[in-house]
């Protein structure tokens, strides 16, 4: 039987996530209009024009891997809300310091969230590269150099391509709707960014080098492709050799947990009602479980930026 207790500090955490929320959202202009003085100030130093502001970076990163991207404003909204509800609801049962941790590592947890995502995006689109590539000299060789058509003639002949055909798509939509150098550059470091690899760049440098000056690019092009194919052979014998340690990460440690909730429950006796009371509401098995959460998703980040590598030279 669930405990009072339980029930109590579940309507409380409600309560605060509604209370935190309403609070931000009539803030909303205020809260909109401080970032914006924050934007103009970081554009308007001279000294920081080499670095890439947060939020830009954010609303990439946003794009990138979300369908429907929501501003890094709002994205920022909501980590707040769940970083406060967190906080105020684990406060009554773990001191303020541990609470404070605790707060701040859920909220952390939607950003490791598509940290992880980015990877496993980046990973996949970096695989598609000998046959982007592939297909981009050969509509660039029969578009006789004309950087739009080669993009255009590649999306129609790669439908297959499911990440840069997109990241592709998107370059063609932003290189036609304007013709400033420095919004072209953007296009493609966007692209660049969306696959995250040595190869993509140096696409990207192609495609801007054709569309703002129309040199001729193809030897530049042939390079990628030949060095693509020699890092497909080494990414087939690295996939072999760490296939073990992702499996392992990937399904025994959540494995692990239910067998010990499986042997809580079924084997030692322990009622259901207990062992979530135990779990969630208690300091130890409250902290306990927020650290192996944490470190569970920490370490598929790490697995999939060392052992799941992408396809790159």
């Amino acid at each position: 039987m669930i405990d009072r207790s339980m029930i109590l500090a579940s309507v409380s955490a409600i309560i605060y996530l509604l209370l935190v929320i309403g609070v931000l959202v009539l803030l909303r202009k205020q809260i909109e209009a401080a970032v914006g003085i924050f934007r103009s100030r970081y554009r308007l130093r001279p000294e920081r024009a080499a670095r890439e502001p947060v939020f830009t970076s954010l609303d990439r990163l946003l794009k990138t891997t979300m369908k429907k991207p929501i501003s890094a404003t709002a994205f920022c909204v909501v980590t707040i809300a769940l970083f406060f509800t967190v906080f105020i609801a684990s406060a009554k049962t773990i001191a303020p310091a541990a609470a404070f941790v605790t707060g701040a590592a859920f909220a952390g947890l939607p950003c490791l969230f598509l940290r992880v995502r980015l990877e496993r995006q980046r990973r996949a689109g970096s695989f598609e590269g000998e046959k982007l590539v592939s297909a981009f000299l050969t509509a660039y060789l029969v578009s006789c150099g004309n950087i739009y058509e080669t993009i255009e003639r590649t999306i129609c002949v790669c439908p297959h391509l499911k990440i840069t055909a997109k990241l592709l798509s998107d370059l063609l939509m932003r290189l036609r709707g304007t013709g400033d150098p420095d919004r072209v550059r953007a296009a493609t470091d966007a692209f660049a960014y969306g696959i995250g690899t040595s190869w993509s760049s140096m696409l990207a440098y192609a495609v801007r080098v054709g569309a703002l000056k129309g040199t001729d690019m193809t030897p530049a092009i042939e390079d990628i492709l030949a060095q693509l194919r020699e890092a497909r052979a080494l990414a087939e014998e690295r996939r072999r050799i760490n296939g073990e340690s992702v499996r392992m990460a990937a399904y025994l440690t959540p494995g692990l947990y239910a067998g010990s909730v499986f042997v809580a429950i079924f084997v030692m006796g322990l009622p259901p009602g207990r062992f979530l009371y135990n779990q969630f509401f208690t300091a130890q098995g409250f902290a306990l479980f927020t650290a192996g959460l944490f470190l569970f998703l920490l370490n598929r980040v790490l697995l999939e930026m060392l052992t799941n590598r992408k396809l790159d030279f």
